[in-house]
């Protein structure tokens, strides 16, 4: 992101709320409750907190919030992050949102440089802002919309999403290894989405005017350049950009999967003739069926002509100040 939109804020802030998803990262987040606690206390940092029961219970209680408190943090992962910013754009009511990393993959925590708990407390206390970009998805049929902060998938994003969280439930022991054993079941659910022909997709996407018919698996839009924890489809997306960078991925097999996922490590997927980028501040997609998306984690299904937009310095986030130099 454009390090240079910082704003310095005053180090005695007042007293916020910190939204405390327990079950964050597989229960991760319950596990640390007591040193996140700790560590802003130990930083003389006044807050009050809520602890939330369920996804349902975080909704109520960010729209509680967000008109009593000019300051937010959220402590969970991505879906914690993104339905507390969409009660903020809901609302229209321009409060600041921090962030503390506890969830699984935690990309947007990367990309403002508090990833780390430390670092997340130091960007809390000097206050330091930035303004950055919100994801749009609307469907005129169904009359609904939803927001996203990092990125917005169909095709393998879903169904490994949903396969990965299936697989968690029915083995709870391995939540506690969940970082360990996340690769593998998602390994699983790519393997899966094939075998029941899930993937790939058939559909038109609308970008500058012109319409490209779309084979693909695996289709992302990005506000970020981080997916799932561990992978940076497109190196140019940004945060400040004011554009959405739409990464198609061309592969017809788990070892086309493996081969591209390989040279997204590298960085050298974006030479190959599987995969493609296209970069707007608004997209349009037809499709004879209904889509899937994985909108920072949630999985939400839309019908008609779909519209994924950008909306320019929506929400105003705390990151790192150390990030910005």
């Amino acid at each position: 992101m454009k390090r240079e939109k910082i704003e310095q804020r005053n180090d005695k802030l007042q007293r916020m709320a910190l939204i405390y998803n327990p079950s964050a990262g597989g229960g991760k987040a319950l596990r640390r409750k007591r040193k996140v606690e700790s560590t802003l206390k130990l930083n003389n940092i006044q807050y009050d907190l809520f602890v939330t029961r369920n996804e349902a219970h975080l909704v109520e209680t960010a729209v509680s919030v967000v008109h009593k408190y000019p300051i937010i943090i959220g402590a969970g992962g991505d879906t914690t992050l993104n339905i507390i910013a969409t009660q903020i754009l809901r609302q229209q009511t321009k409060n600041k949102l921090g962030v503390i990393s506890l969830g699984s993959v935690n990309d947007l925590a990367k990309e403002i440089g508090v990833h780390k708990l430390e670092d997340a407390v130091n960007a809390i206390r000097h206050g330091i802002t930035s303004t950055i970009d919100v994801g749009f998805i609307s469907s005129k049929k169904q009359n609904i919309s939803f927001y996203f902060l990092v990125s917005a998938s169909l095709g393998l994003g879903v169904a490994v999403n949903r396969y990965v969280d299936i697989w968690m439930r029915n083995h709870p022991i391995f939540s506690v290894f969940r970082g360990a054993t996340q690769q593998p079941a998602a390994m699983s659910g790519i393997h899966q989405a094939f075998k029941n022909k899930y993937v790939p997709l058939k559909l038109t996407l609308e970008s500058q005017g012109k319409k490209h018919p779309i084979d693909s698996a695996f289709l992302i839009f990005c506000n970020t350049p981080y997916f799932g924890g561990l992978f940076r489809p497109s190196p140019t997306a940004s945060l400040t950009s004011g554009k959405l960078d739409c990464c198609i991925f061309d592969f017809s097999s788990l070892a086309g999967v493996f081969k591209v996922s390989i040279d997204i490590r590298r960085q050298k997927h974006l030479e190959k003739d599987e995969v493609k980028v296209f970069q707007d501040d608004y997209f349009k997609i037809y499709s004879k069926n209904p889509l899937e998306f994985q909108a920072d984690g949630e999985i939400i299904e839309l019908e008609g002509e779909v519209e994924v937009s950008v909306i320019p310095k929506a929400l105003t986030v705390i990151a790192n100040p150390d990030f910005f130099q």
